[in-house]
C-alpha cells in the first residue's frame, strides 16, 4: 500500500487485479481501485489491464505470464524462484527477493550460497521448513523503493550510479553462465545497496585484525 499510495500522489491510478482474493482492500483513496473484489472483475479486463498498464507490481504468480507476453514492465516483489530470473520475454523488469533465514545459524543465506545449491530451483515451503529455513518477505520500504525506481526508469529520470552497476554485475556473476536473461532485467538498486552482504560467502565478510602500528607483524 505505501508504494501505490505514493504512485497515486504522482497522479497514477493503482488497480488491484485478481479473480480470487482473501479480503478486500480497506482504502479511502479514489485512485486506488480494488477491482478484484468490487464486482466489476472479468477475465477480459484482467488481460486488458495487464497489456495496457504503465507497469505491474506483482509477486511471481500466474498473472505475471500474460504481462510478460505483452512485454509490460514488471516489478517482481517477494520473488524467490531464482532459476526463473532469465525472463527472456520481459524487456524491462525489476526483481527484489524474499530472504532465506537459517534459523539454527541465526543468519541469512547469501545469494552466493543459494547459487551453489539446489535452492536455486526450490519453490517449496515444505522443503524450506525441512531445511530449517524461514522465508522473510519484502518490507514495505523495499517494495516502495523498487516501485519508484521503475517509475523513474520509465520516465527517463533515473540516474544510475557506478556502485549500482558494480552490484548488478556482482549479483549476476554468482549464477550459472547458461542462465540467460533479458538485458532489461535488473535487481532493485536500493535492494542491492541495502543487502550487499548477501552477495558474498559468509567467510568473505570476516574482520581483519592488524597490528596497531602497521599492517605487518
Amino acid at each position: 500500500l505505501p508504494a501505490v499510495e505514493e504512485m497515486a500522489k504522482r497522479d497514477y491510478y493503482a488497480i488491484r487485479i485478481g479473480s480470487h482474493v482473501k479480503e478486500s482492500l480497506e482504502v479511502e483513496n479514489s485512485q486506488i481501485i480494488d477491482y478484484a473484489s468490487n464486482g466489476t472483475h472479468s477475465d477480459f479486463l484482467d488481460i486488458y489491464l495487464l497489456a495496457n498498464c504503465r507497469f505491474l507490481i506483482i509477486s511471481d504468480t500466474g498473472l505475471s505470464g500474460p504481462a510478460e507476453v505483452f512485454r509490460t514492465p514488471i516489478v517482481y516483489v517477494n520473488d524467490f524462484l531464482f532459476a526463473l530470473l532469465y525472463r527472456l520475454s520481459v524487456q524491462n523488469c525489476i526483481f527484489i527477493f524474499k530472504k532465506y533465514y537459517l534459523i539454527q545459524e541465526k543468519r541469512f543465506l547469501t545469494y552466493a550460497e543459494i547459487a551453489k545449491t539446489d535452492l536455486l530451483y526450490c519453490g517449496s515451503g515444505f522443503e524450506f521448513k525441512k531445511r530449517g529455513i524461514e522465508v522473510v518477505e519484502n518490507t514495505q520500504e523495499e517494495i516502495l523503493a523498487a516501485t519508484l525506481e521503475m517509475e523513474e526508469r520509465l520516465l527517463g529520470t533515473w540516474v544510475t550510479k557506478k556502485e549500482d552497476e558494480e552490484l548488478q554485475k556482482q549479483f549476476w556473476s554468482l549464477f550459472p553462465k547458461d542462465m540467460l536473461k533479458s538485458p532489461g532485467c535488473r535487481i532493485g538498486a536500493q535492494f542491492l545497496r541495502d543487502n550487499r552482504e548477501l552477495l558474498m560467502f559468509p567467510s568473505d565478510s570476516g574482520i581483519a585484525i592488524v597490528n596497531k602500528v602497521g599492517f605487518g607483524g
